[in-house]
């Protein structure tokens, strides 16, 4: 909103970054900053030199230079006068004081304005409105304004707004950034919970919805490629959401975790409200929740928050279709649930790996180019969640041993919930747990084992060990060396298969 009058962010900028600045304007509105820019705040008539300076010197709570290799390449322009009035009044301001905010269009340089004092503009932190990082930086910026004008945060419905007006692309950065600003701050939980709670109802809003799972028409081949293609659109819709919950396991409280605890039984729960629809497309459903149990899973093992791990995933459970009782949320989502064919997965983690079209990658298999992955679907997981845990987990080799130690804790977690579910029931003797995956065929080719590591760990240390500690396996010592036991044949059986 343009404000000629009152507290408003001067917007500074060459007539040649107009759309640029168009945008930036846009996303000022989204999140109900006034703003000033001669354009639209200037009437016929208007003495123009004295207005902006009026514009400058009363009223605006924040100057936003903006910058460009546009304007790097004027020697004369109205902008270094506006920027010249602005750094006059600055000098007139407390030391520290938020008020003069460069803002990049593009990598150059911020330009070296002498601020006085031995300061020059470079000096000032500033906005990046370019690139991967347009999303975060332009939230940044508009809660900093915000803190100016007297708000402490931007609401969520004006964080969502925001995000409309920038690259879909960048989303999941964005929640990620603000989980990490809000999850520690018990007064901005409340903004934090709803931001959640959004952005877990716009999944289940797609998975939902029935165009999405008409039947597939067409030859056997095309539905193989719809079907890898559908996989893919589900993971992007459900990525900002894992984006926030690795955050939030890592370093949330348990009693911090009630809306990402949700929002993954809604996920894993969401199939089993599909009542019609091609198979192939229902069963992708299960794919939101399995990415957010193995992320939930790799960013609590991986930082050895063990309770978090106990809260998010090994007490909850969920209902299924057509069974009269609640089931472990751990036997309801699993690697093997998303696909109702054997040639999507491979398709999906093959693209994933090539960059080839999911057509040129089915061609791979059925033109017997190459075999199938043992385990494709672990294959994908462990690819698709490896930019989500650059920050937490940088190296390649450690990021391979921690998703194994989840996927093994997740295997162990599962065979105790579901021995004690059905434990006495005539289904007691074949329920067993589908957390084999990745972790199976590695260690079989001497990348370690787990499996193994976690059973001298629990002999060593007993009643001590962390994961019993946090009270999982119900803090029993042979509970969890039962578990160990009947995951181990499971474990080797599969692995024999593996030849």
């Amino acid at each position: 909103m343009s404000s000629p009058d009152g507290n408003h962010a001067f917007v500074s900028y060459v007539h040649e970054d107009t759309t640029k600045v168009d945008e930036l304007c846009a996303v000022l509105t989204a999140a109900g900053v006034p703003y000033w820019r001669d354009r639209t705040a200037l009437g016929p008539g208007d003495a123009w030199k004295a207005k902006i300076r009026e514009a400058i010197r009363n009223g605006s709570l924040v100057f936003l230079a903006c910058f460009s290799d546009n304007s790097r390449a004027k020697d004369k322009s109205y902008m270094n006068e506006e920027i010249t009035l602005a750094i006059d009044e600055f000098r007139k301001m407390p030391p520290g004081r938020t008020w003069l905010i460069p803002v990049r269009f593009d990598a150059g340089a911020v330009p070296e304005w002498d601020l006085g004092a031995g300061q020059i503009l470079s000096d000032l932190n500033y906005a990046d409105l370019f690139g991967s990082g347009y999303t975060p930086a332009a939230v940044s910026l508009v809660t900093t304004i915000h803190g100016l004008m007297g708000q402490k945060q931007l609401g969520p419905a004006a964080t969502l707004e925001v995000v409309e007006h920038v690259d879909e692309a960048d989303r999941a950065d964005l929640l990620k950034r603000l989980t990490k600003d809000l999850l520690l701050d018990p007064q901005r939980r409340i903004q934090l919970d709803d931001l959640v709670a959004q952005e877990v109802h716009r999944v289940i809003a797609v998975l939902t919805d029935e165009d999405r799972v008409r039947p597939l028409a067409g030859p056997g081949e095309d539905q193989v490629v719809r079907v890898a293609e559908h996989a893919e659109e589900l993971w992007a819709t459900v990525e900002p959401f894992c984006a926030s919950l690795q955050v939030a396991a890592r370093w949330g409280s348990p009693e911090s975790l009630t809306p990402w605890t949700t929002g993954i039984k809604s996920f894993v729960a969401a199939p089993s409200a599909i009542t019609s629809g091609s198979t192939d497309l229902t069963d992708l459903a299960h794919i939101p929740g399995l990415t957010s149990v193995m992320t939930a899973a790799l960013a609590s093992v991986a930082s050895g928050r063990w309770e978090c791990l106990r809260v998010l995933l090994a007490e909850q459970s969920v209902r299924e279709k057509n069974r009269s009782t609640l089931v472990p949320l751990l036997e309801a989502s699993h690697p093997y649930a998303p696909f109702a064919n054997e040639w999507s997965p491979q398709v999906v983690v093959r693209v994933v790996h090539t960059g080839k079209s999911q057509r040129e990658a089915l061609e791979d298999f059925t033109q017997n180019r190459l075999g199938k992955y043992y385990t494709p679907v672990a294959d994908w997981l462990h690819h698709i969640l490896r930019p989500l845990f650059r920050d937490q987990l940088p190296d390649q080799g450690s990021f391979d041993s921690e998703f194994d130690r989840a996927e093994v804790m997740l295997g162990l977690i599962s065979t105790d919930v579901i021995a004690r579910h059905y434990a006495g029931s005539p289904e007691e003797r074949w329920r067993r747990s589908s957390w084999l995956g990745r972790s199976v065929w590695r260690s079989r080719r001497g990348h370690g084992d787990p499996l193994q590591d976690f059973a001298q760990q629990l002999s060593v240390q007993g009643a001590r060990w962390a994961p019993l500690q946090s009270g999982l396996f119900g803090g029993d010592e042979d509970r969890a060396a039962a578990a160990m036991e009947q995951y181990r044949a499971d474990f080797d059986l599969q692995a024999s298969h593996m030849r």
